[in-house]
Parts: structure tokens; C-alpha cells; sequence
């Protein structure tokens, strides 16, 4: 996503790609997180408002 801080707005970066294939440890989503030398999860958590 780009974010146009003069005019406002966003837009979609068509050429942007994050290639998660090709990750050390195997092929992974994108919404995982994979520990060095550990598991992956798929949680999402929110951190508590103040």
C-alpha cells in the first residue's frame, strides 16, 4: 500500500511482492510468524489500549 502523505490517500502497489516461498525453514503464510529455531503461529493478538 502506498500512502500519499501530501494529498491523502492509499493505493495499491500492484509491483510490490514479498516472496514467502523461499523462507528458511520452508514456505510460509503471511500472516505467520516463525521463531528462530522454533515453531510458527498463526495468533493475532491486539497489545492492551491505555
Amino acid at each position: 500500500v502506498d500512502v500519499d502523505t501530501i494529498n491523502g490517500g492509499l493505493t495499491l502497489n500492484e509491483d510490490f511482492l514479498v516472496d514467502f516461498g523461499n523462507e528458511p525453514d520452508g514456505p510460509v503464510l503471511a500472516h505467520e510468524i516463525r521463531y528462530p529455531k522454533g515453531d510458527c503461529t498463526s495468533d493475532i493478538w491486539l497489545a492492551p489500549q491505555k
